[in-house]
């Protein structure tokens, strides 16, 4: 895997923050994303939303719906 070294205010920014960051070089274009780590929180409010009686969809489901937007 490829990788790159960021500056001690950069790392910073990364390890502090509970959102992703988005990445971009000098003209603004967009290059990539940091996500953040799950935290304790996503983690109980994941295992909450599988114990619910919720409707579930699959990726496919989902993708399927979204095909058909774009026939319209």
């Amino acid at each position: 895997m490829n990788y790159i070294v960021v500056d001690e205010e950069q790392a910073k920014l990364i390890a502090e923050t509970s959102q992703g960051v988005e990445i971009r070089d000098k003209q603004g274009k967009h290059l990539g994303f940091v996500a953040h780590s799950f935290s304790d929180e996503d983690v109980a409010i994941a295992k909450m939303r599988l114990q619910s009686n919720e409707p579930r969809l699959s990726t496919k489901e989902i993708l399927d719906f979204l095909g058909t937007l774009d026939k319209k």
